[in-house]
């Protein structure tokens, strides 16, 4: 295995760690906040600050989990990229080594279509291009919005702290 992808997916597994980790947390701080919380004067300021901290810790476990589903769908997309990139690698090979006399015909083995001549071949590379080029930009989108949520899950996580400080001082 290259030592890229070995290192890729250290870093995937952290990340995704780290993401459920500041979720759970998140997550754990609301409970503990909402599990006695009784306001004895609901529009003093440690009430209101304490219901803000509350709202901001339940964003951040939504803006968090929403940031996991993103993550999860732009890899989707990148999978498809990457196979669709190799079935393209594929294809040129199989074309070059057609067009050096070293093949009389070509079977694409993901779909079993036998290719007679050239042109076929070279409108499936084409077809193929086209569909990998758009799964690239659909993949650049997804990723960043699972980095927008993954920015607006930490602001909401950084406010609740402050907000629980502030009502706690108060």
């Amino acid at each position: 295995m290259p030592a890229s992808l070995t290192i890729f997916e250290k870093e995937h597994a952290a990340r995704e760690k780290y993401i459920y980790f500041v979720c759970g947390l998140a997550g754990v701080l609301f409970a503990y906040l909402g599990k006695d919380y009784y306001p004895i004067h609901p529009f003093d300021c440690a009430a209101k600050l304490t219901i803000g901290a509350m709202v901001s810790l339940i964003l951040c476990v939504a803006f968090g989990m929403a940031r996991i589903q993103v993550y999860i769908k732009a890899l989707n997309i990148n999978r498809e990229m990457l196979c669709a990139t190799e079935e393209l690698i594929n294809f040129r090979e199989s074309r070059i080594k057609w067009k050096t006399g070293g093949a009389n015909y070509i079977i694409n083995h993901k779909t079993g279509k036998e290719y007679g001549t050239i042109e076929e071949l070279d409108k499936d590379i084409s077809l193929l291009q086209t569909r990998r080029d758009k799964d690239h930009h659909r993949m650049e989108k997804w990723f960043k919005w699972a980095t927008h949520l993954f920015i607006a899950c930490h602001l909401f996580l950084a406010a609740g702290f402050v907000l629980l400080v502030c009502a706690k001082l108060v």
